[in-house]
C-alpha cells in the first residue's frame, strides 16, 4: 500500500520529468526554429480585388485610379493568356513524360517553350510594375516597390484571379 510519502515522491517525479520534457521541447523547436531562414514580410493581393487593394495601399487618386484600372486589365489578359499556355505546355510535357515511349526531343522542347512562357511571364509582370510606377508618387512609388518585393519573394508571381470566377462589379 501506498504511504502519503510514496505519494508524494511519485508526484514530485512526474513533476520533475514532465518539466524537463517541455524545456528540451522548448529548446528543440527554438533552436529547430533559429535554423529557418527569415522570412520576408508577404503581401497578398486578393485577385478579385486587386484595385481596391492597391487603391488603399498606395492611396490614389482618382485620376490614377483610371490608369490603374487599364494597367491592371491589360496586365490580366496578358498574363492569364501566358499562364494557359503555360498549364497547356504543362499538360503536354506530363502526358509526353508518362507515354510507355517518351520522345525526348518533345520534352525537350517543351521544356524549352515552358521556359519562353515563364519569361514572357516576368516581362509582363516588370512592364506592369513599371507602368504603375509612372503613375504613382515617390512616396507611393515605396509603398509600390514593398508590395512587389514581397510578391516576388520566394519567386511568387502576382496572383491572378482563380478562372472561374466572375467580377460582380468593378469599383
Amino acid at each position: 500500500m501506498f504511504t502519503k510519502a510514496k505519494i508524494w515522491m511519485w508526484l514530485v517525479i512526474i513533476l520533475l520529468v514532465t518539466n524537463i520534457s517541455t524545456i528540451i521541447s522548448f529548446r528543440y523547436y527554438s533552436q529547430k526554429e533559429a535554423r529557418l531562414p527569415a522570412k520576408t514580410e508577404s503581401v497578398v493581393v486578393p485577385g478579385e480585388q486587386r484595385t481596391r487593394f492597391f487603391k488603399e495601399q498606395l492611396d490614389l487618386t482618382p485620376d490614377q485610379l483610371v490608369l490603374f484600372r487599364e494597367a491592371n486589365r491589360n496586365f490580366n489578359r496578358e498574363a492569364r493568356a501566358v499562364t494557359g499556355e503555360m498549364e497547356r505546355l504543362r499538360a503536354e510535357l506530363v502526358a509526353e513524360m508518362v507515354r510507355t515511349e517518351s520522345d525526348t526531343l518533345r520534352l525537350e522542347q517543351l521544356s524549352a517553350l515552358i521556359g519562353e512562357q515563364h519569361k514572357l511571364l516576368k516581362t509582363i509582370t516588370y512592364s506592369f510594375f513599371l507602368e504603375l510606377k509612372a503613375i504613382c508618387s515617390p512616396e507611393q512609388n515605396e509603398q509600390l516597390a514593398r508590395i512587389f518585393q514581397s510578391l516576388i519573394s520566394d519567386d511568387q508571381n502576382i496572383q491572378l484571379p482563380q478562372r472561374g470566377m466572375r467580377r460582380k462589379g468593378r469599383r
